[in-house]
């Protein structure tokens, strides 16, 4: 699956031709994303990112989630998807990190407008959420641009290497969208 955001990025659902790439973004730009992503140390190799690809592929096939590569001027600039999907209760949580070099160019707020509405008219969700540590101010102006509402705080809600993090929680509800 490929969905064009507008002329210069592009999202495609991971499949196997992605997983070196993937390696390449982690492994050039771990100071920058090990501040707020966990995963950042365990992926020492392109085996790791293979199996990370191969766990990813199966979950976007079983609808548990939807993980795409962003593409920017037609090459991988990092990661967004729709995760932790509750079909039940039409519920999605957006997940998004970019490399340095995409930083500040609005190609996750454009992304995410994307994914957004790929949940609410492809999967048919009725609220999408997006948790942001307290302090990742970055993060955190991705919603809000976006009109999400921050909710509250769920305390001590990721654990970051060695500490817990506080999070803040933003929704969107369909009907509520503008």
């Amino acid at each position: 699956m490929h969905i064009k955001v507008d002329e210069s990025i592009s999202i495609e659902l991971i499949n196997g031709n992605h997983a070196p790439g993937i390696f390449e973004m982690v492994n050039n730009n771990r100071a920058h994303l090990r501040e707020w992503l966990p995963f950042v140390d365990r992926m020492q190799d392109l085996a790791f990112a293979e199996n990370f690809v191969k766990g990813t592929m199966q979950r976007n096939k079983d609808g548990y989630e939807y993980a795409f590569v962003i593409m920017h001027n037609g090459k991988m600039a990092g990661r967004i998807g729709v995760y932790k999907i509750d079909s039940q209760n039409k519920i999605g949580e957006i997940g998004y990190w970019v490399i340095q070099d995409g930083v500040g160019k609005g190609i996750v707020t454009r992304s995410c407008s994307a994914i957004i509405d790929f949940c609410f008219h492809k999967l048919k969700l009725n609220r999408i959420e997006i948790k942001c540590g307290t302090e990742n101010y970055r993060s955190q102006a991705v919603p809000e641009r976006l009109n999400f509402k921050k909710e509250g705080i769920i305390r001590e809600g990721e654990l970051l290497y060695d500490k817990f993090i506080d999070l803040f929680l933003y929704a969107l509800i369909k009907e509520k969208q503008q």
